[in-house]
């Protein structure tokens, strides 16, 4: 679990350079390419969107209640699972958000600007994402910013394959579930070891 850990720090590191310099960067190249539209609608989906996402993922809390009630009576498996069904649609409905921006972004770039156009893209499909989770993770949800961190890596490998061997959507689509497999284990582990913890106590 600890080589692991590492392994997440140092991907850490990209991904934080590019969240903080990665949408500016490809901001100023869209101008310089004269692709204001672009640059319009991404700025449009950041202001709207979070709202959206929020509103999409409200759904998937009629699985929270049935799993506090079952972990509070000491039903662990069946806490565990609603929660697990509820991380699940949540994960779709990111995964969906971020599919959806890619198609959009990709179909809009030529040659010339599908470097900055897809980094452009990775900002306006995680920075809501990210903006949720933060309020989340204030609202007391400790685990909030797990799936926003492999969100990103998903997104990021799949701008990377895009570019370097090309995808196809089913192939994203593939990338996507994997990682974000990964980070429902770890999510889930976390909470459990979590709790193991708090009971020797």
């Amino acid at each position: 679990m600890e080589s692991f850990a590492r392994a997440l720090s140092v991907l850490a590191i990209p991904l934080g350079i590019i969240n903080m310099f990665g949408g500016i960067v490809s901001g100023i190249w869209l101008a310089i390419l004269g692709e204001w539209g672009l640059i319009g609608y991404g700025i449009l989906a950041l202001v709207v969107s979070g709202m959206g996402i929020g509103l999409a993922m409200m759904p998937g809390m009629i699985f929270a209640a049935p799993a506090a009630l079952m972990l509070e009576k000491g039903n662990k498996f069946g806490g565990y699972f609603f929660g697990f069904l509820g991380s699940l649609y949540t994960i779709g409905v990111l995964v969906a958000w971020c599919v959806l921006v890619l198609l959009y972004y990709t179909k809009q770039a030529n040659h010339d600007s599908i470097i900055p156009v897809l980094i452009w893209s990775y900002g306006i499909a995680t920075g809501p994402i990210t903006w949720l989770a933060q309020k989340d993770l204030q609202g007391g949800n400790e685990y909030a910013m797990v799936s926003t961190f492999f969100i990103q890596v998903a997104y990021l490998l799949t701008i990377l394959g895009i570019l370097f061997i090309g995808m196809s959507l089913l192939n994203v689509l593939i990338l996507f579930g994997v990682i974000m497999a990964i980070g429902l284990v770890v999510q889930f582990s976390m909470a459990y070891l979590s709790e193991k913890s708090h009971s020797y106590y």
